[in-house]
């Protein structure tokens, strides 16, 4: 079973006016797309790499100086640069300021602007399922199942070796796997060191690989990690950096086998 992100379309929005609410909401619901803004003073980087949208548009029909910083800090982080970013807007130098602000194309919004014809040349394409599909099928690797035993002994660093090892030599899609356990792994380091920001990034970074993976794959339960990772992080915003040494954890659990 794929996951749910790959049965669905959703499309983030940045800063959207009412316009462009009204404009857009009739095409979305024509294709079954859904659309999420980001919520008020939310940290846009965490928001979007947690959803992990098939496509980020950007407003600039209002206070366009003040996402610029935003939207360069969404195409460097490691957690989101991989999105797709599009900037929307009437002025033709402030959608080139998006781009020289890391905006992967822009889109000059007219009157009776055709935005299913925006949807059609932006939103990327699904990818091809099928070898994801096959590899999903196959036994873990002997080193990766190594990385696992590392991992449950919370041996952290040493799984990081492993499964580093496994995705660079695995050029298949199933290299997602190995990225997800290492970074999830590294994000668990972090929090028995007491780095707060360290760990933070990592369970970040990890959402882009999970988001792709079925909930099985190589027989490991991705959905229970998926879902034990998400406890640890809930776990780490609620004690915050100041006290990580409260974290509970009993939350740094395991990788587990499929039944």
């Amino acid at each position: 079973m794929l996951p749910a992100q790959t049965m669905k379309t959703t499309i983030a929005l940045l800063n959207p006016g009412h316009q462009l609410m009204h404009d857009l909401r009739p095409v979305a619901a024509a294709r079954a797309i859904t659309l999420e803004s980001a919520p008020a003073g939310v940290d846009v980087v965490a928001w979007l790499a947690t959803l992990q949208p098939a496509l980020v548009l950007v407003d600039l029909s209002n206070e366009a100086a003040q996402l610029l910083p935003r939207m360069t800090a969404v195409k460097t982080s490691p957690a989101t640069r991989k999105l797709r970013l599009v900037a929307l807007g009437t002025d033709p130098s402030a959608l080139a300021q998006a781009e020289r602000a890391g905006c992967d194309a822009s889109e000059l919004l007219e009157n009776n602007t055709d935005f299913s014809a925006i949807l059609d040349q932006q939103l990327p394409a699904l990818p091809d399922q099928r070898e994801l599909v096959r590899q999903s099928a196959l036994p873990l690797p002997e080193l990766a199942r190594r990385g696992v035993e590392e991992f449950n002994a919370g041996q952290y660093f040493e799984q990081h070796e492993s499964f580093e090892h496994c995705w660079r030599a695995e050029p298949g899609p199933v290299r997602a796997l190995y990225q997800a356990i290492l970074q999830i792994g590294v994000a668990y380091h972090q929090i028995v060191r007491g780095n707060y920001n360290g760990a933070r990034k990592m369970f970040l970074r990890s959402q882009q690989y999970l988001a792709i993976l079925p909930d099985v794959c190589q027989t490991i339960d991705v959905a229970r990690l998926h879902a034990d990772a998400a406890a640890a992080f809930a776990e780490l915003n609620q004690v915050g950096e100041t006290n990580i040494a409260r974290f509970n954890r009993r939350l740094l659990t395991g990788v587990h086998y499929a039944n």
